[in-house]
């Protein structure tokens, strides 16, 4: 992945052109010292005029008010421009300042529209930042220092702001009563700073000539070497997987996680500012010798199994078979915006088109239009592919033709990101845009609309990431999730009873295989493969069902890039992959599962003998609704966990086939399956007395009331145990139960040996 950079014959500005801002995808505004307001086609590389602005007003920033749902419709294209006699300007695309406002005492440095577009910030010579409303009143006085704030980002909630102090980079909190996070980012002046529109991640770079990434606590992740002159200029992408540096005659495209996918030298002089187009792939730059250049990205690369795809030009995709070193050049009429390639299907995006091919014929794709242009998100699963463009949210089958239009609460299409929103072949999950402890579940399977089958899953923590399995029935979908303080949990998004069940901690990156329900993890810089994820109930078989590998090639700060088949590959913090094989037999037993071909599972764990293979077999038995109670007797055994050998043996002992099941789904960790299981056919005791065995007083008492039986089996029973312990009663509600009820112990032990019996 490079940038491909282009520059007009001669400058079209007379003076250093200061600032840039993209109105569309096609369209670039930039102002100079000349005082002239130009734009420019991205196509061609033509300027045109727009306006003389004043010759007091020397531009320093500026923005377009971002696209968010419903603001263009009520206030068109407004320009955000700030100039260096401390005054800042709304001003629409035909130049015309619709209001001014004395702002600062000096330059204003940084003029920034809010991530929603509701107000915007000011930082300048004077030390200070402020907040406006869009339309130009104060809000607030945020900063006020001795320092000249020459950088100043919004956080991508728009709860706090980062901003330069000197050396120092500092984390204000909007809310009141909160201290600011301030450390030391350089050695020098720092000049320039960006928090990225999807992450906690922060770039800075500074008269010391280096660039510098941070987290949302203010730590150190990646700094670069030292360049030739001072960095001047820093821009993410939208999705904020990239971002660009700009310095004197240099521009570098770096990765999210600070190293360099490519350096370019063009002819500009110093870059002051740069900005990316709305869909990612293009930038621009206002440069110190009157020129604007802009810049694509080319040769993004796509990988699935023996297929590479190519962005190798702007409207070229090339395609090569590794196998047999074959290529095809698929040609588009428009530029290449997404691309994605998985589940033999290659997808690409224009501004105008969607093209859908398959990797067994590259010659007729399937063609539809878009419905607003830009597509931000696209994500690709098995049967069907998700779109995201600006307004509008669709899925789509192989053949072009829209299956569902998904909505939720809270939708908000312009704050999505890939880590946000998971797809699978019959269910989709959002997570909140307000409350991010909450995850949409919407069931793409029952109706076109799927407003009514929405359901949701709520965490104890606000959540970065979410991930669902691929295989399986929908009924078994599993949701993968990394919360705040980076732990991993799995539940089941379409289940009655959702539980947490927690895989690891220290998660930075985590995938589920592509072809079989198995999870790759980056934690405490070691890849752990949890072959039986759904082994998470218990910590004993999980530890079994998992291959940690820690080997030192991993380096510092490796991530997951891709886990297909029996390869995970790694990126690691200097942009090296390295693929890690795994073994090949646990997704070759999921296969045998998934089948129904229980014999062929058993066959393949006694050949090779192998213990993280029994222990798999061994989970998946007791979490199959099949009758393989022997096969999971003999993996157990295999694994010398004999206790629940005898337990089985104990269940296979049960004449009723009912209570045999539920004693099954307990070992697979399924307690309200097997309390589902009993209550279904009428064994309500039962049900009360495997919640006691499982020390679930509370909810043996629920269900004792609930169906008004057995009330005081349980109260009996409770009180015998805690004599057994020597402790008090300290449940309010068995005090209460135990003052209203008599029990009288002779009859309750007749009452439970009459149960036994029967």
């Amino acid at each position: 992945m490079k940038l491909k950079i282009a520059l007009a014959k001669s400058p079209s500005h007379s003076a250093a052109v200061t600032c840039v801002g993209w109105s569309s995808t096609e369209e670039v505004y930039s102002i100079g010292d000349d005082n002239q307001l130009l734009s420019w086609s991205v196509s061609n590389n033509q300027s045109k005029k727009v306006a003389q602005l004043g010759k007091d007003l020397f531009a320093i920033d500026m923005q377009f008010l971002p696209r968010t749902s419903g603001t263009l419709s009520k206030h068109g294209d407004l320009i955000l421009v700030t100039s260096a006699d401390g005054k800042f300007h709304i001003m629409n695309r035909s130049g015309r300042i619709e209001r001014s406002v004395e702002a600062h005492k000096g330059a204003i440095l940084v003029g920034q529209w809010g991530n929603d577009g509701a107000g915007l910030l000011t930082a300048g010579e004077d030390g200070c930042i402020k907040i406006w409303s869009r339309s130009g009143m104060l809000r607030s006085i945020v900063v006020s220092s001795d320092n000249s704030v020459y950088g100043a980002s919004w956080a991508p909630d728009s709860q706090s702001i980062a901003y330069t102090q000197g050396k120092f980079i500092v984390i204000k909190q909007l809310a009141p009563n909160t201290k600011p996070l301030r450390w030391k980012a350089h050695e020098e002046l720092v000049l320039c700073l960006a928090w990225s529109p999807a992450s906690e991640l922060i770039v800075s770079g500074g008269e010391d000539c280096q660039y510098k990434v941070w987290d949302g606590q203010g730590r150190q992740l990646f700094y670069s070497g030292p360049h030739d002159n001072h960095i001047t200029s820093i821009a993410w992408a939208p999705n904020g997987d990239l971002f660009a540096v700009g310095s004197y005659n240099t521009v570098r495209l770096c990765d999210y996680s600070g190293w360099s996918r490519s350096l370019e030298k063009p002819t500009t002089g110093c870059v002051y500012k740069m900005a990316w187009s709305g869909d990612g792939t293009q930038l621009a730059g206002a440069c110190a010798n009157g020129h604007v250049f802009f810049a694509h990205i080319v040769e993004r690369h796509v990988h699935y199994k023996n297929f590479t795809a190519s962005v190798t030009e702007r409207k070229v995709v090339t395609v090569r078979n590794v196998v047999d070193d074959t290529f095809e050049q698929l040609e588009l009429p428009e530029r290449v915006i997404q691309l994605a390639l998985k589940y033999t299907h290659l997808v690409a995006t224009t501004p105008t088109q969607c093209y859908i091919y398959s990797t067994n014929n590259w010659n007729t794709p399937a063609i539809f239009d878009l419905k607003d242009g830009s597509v931000i998100l696209l994500l690709l699963a098995e049967k069907h592919m998700l779109l995201v463009e600006k307004n509008t949210i669709g899925i789509y089958n192989y053949q072009g033709r829209l299956i569902a239009s998904p909505r939720w609460p809270n939708m908000r299409l312009d704050s999505l990101r890939a880590t946000h929103i998971s797809l699978s072949s019959d269910t989709l999950v959002v997570r909140d845009s307000i409350d991010h402890k909450i995850v949409h579940v919407i069931d793409l399977s029952s109706v076109r609309s799927t407003t009514e089958s929405t359901s949701t899953v709520q965490h104890f923590l606000p959540i970065l990431q979410v991930a669902l399995d691929q295989w399986g029935p929908p009924s078994a979908r599993m949701l993968a999730l990394v919360n705040k303080t980076k732990d991993l949990y799995v539940v089941a998004p379409r289940s009655n009873n959702k539980i947490f069940h927690k895989l690891g901690r220290k998660t930075e990156s985590f995938q589920w295989n592509s072809e079989a329900n198995i999870i790759a993890t980056i934690q405490d810089a070691q890849l752990v493969v949890w072959y039986c994820p759904t082994a998470a109930f218990n910590s004993t078989l999980l530890k079994l069902c998992s291959m940690q590998y820690g080997a030192p090639e991993l380096g510092r700060n490796p991530r997951i890039s891709d886990f297909v088949g029996n390869s995970v590959s790694i990126r690691r913090a200097d942009g090296s992959l390295i693929n890690v094989p795994i073994s090949p037999f646990p997704s070759i037993l999921h296969r045998c599962i998934q089948d129904n071909k229980w014999s062929d599972a058993l066959n393949l764990c006694r050949s090779t003998n192998d213990e993280t293979l029994w222990a798999c077999l061994a989970v998946l038995t007791t979490q199959s609704s099949a009758d393989v109670i022997d096969i999971a007797e003999e993996a157990f055994a295999n694994i010398n966990h004999f206790d629940k050998v005898f337990y089985i043996q104990y269940a296979k002992s049960l004449t009723n086939k009912i209570q045999q099941k539920a004693a099954i789904a307990l070992l697979g960790g399924a307690q309200q399956e097997a309390e589902a299981i009993l209550l279904h056919n009428g064994m309500v005791f039962q049900a009360i007395y495997s919640n006691i065995q499982m020390h679930n007083w509370r909810r043996a008492l629920d269900l004792a009331i609930k169906h008004k039986t057995h009330i005081d089996t349980v109260l009996f029973l409770r009180q015998k145990y805690l004599d057994s312990l020597g402790k008090p009663e300290s449940d309010n509600k068995f005090s209460s139960m135990n003052e209203t009820i008599q029990i009288d112990a002779e009859k309750v032990q007749q009452k439970i040996s009459a149960e036994l019996q029967k």
